[in-house]
């Protein structure tokens, strides 16, 4: 299933549909609306960070066997685009590995390409992602497995 999010369209998995529209019509109302940043809000430049997506990065980053993998793949991620062999041999894991992950990741809307059937394709953290990005790094500061 896609979701059409700011303009782009984005995959996510049926297990986790009406969640995922709910949250992305949420977090496109805010996100419009607090475009200049309120400094009483959370988030980068003062955006908003909606707590429902936190629970979904907890699940994806800190509550599954992946998820280790997962977030060194959007740290990468976050420092440059790069293609799964890139990211492979950056992170010293298995092409197939990355492949999974990049599945499982790009399923939920953290990360985008644009011809995932195409050798090579260059993946980016969603915008969903980028603008999220704190609460990712909060996970991360609290498992410290990564």
């Amino acid at each position: 299933m896609h979701l059409l999010y700011c303009g782009l369209e984005l995959p996510f998995s049926p297990l986790l549909n009406n969640f995922i529209k709910h949250l992305f019509g949420s977090l496109c109302s805010k996100i419009h609306s607090s475009k200049r940043g309120d400094p009483d809000k959370p988030g980068p430049g003062g955006g908003y960070i909606d707590p429902r997506f936190k629970r979904v990065l907890w699940y994806l980053i800190g509550s599954t066997k992946g998820g280790a993998n997962r977030a060194k793949i959007l740290k990468a991620l976050s420092e440059r685009p790069a293609n799964p062999n890139q990211l492979s041999t950056v992170l010293k894991l298995d092409y197939k590995t990355v492949l999974h992950h990049l599945k499982v990741l790009s399923e939920n809307g953290l990360v985008i390409t644009d011809d995932k059937d195409r050798y090579g394709a260059a993946y980016f953290l969603s915008p969903l992602m980028e603008n999220n990005y704190p609460s990712f790094r909060a996970i991360l500061e609290r498992i410290k497995d990564v």
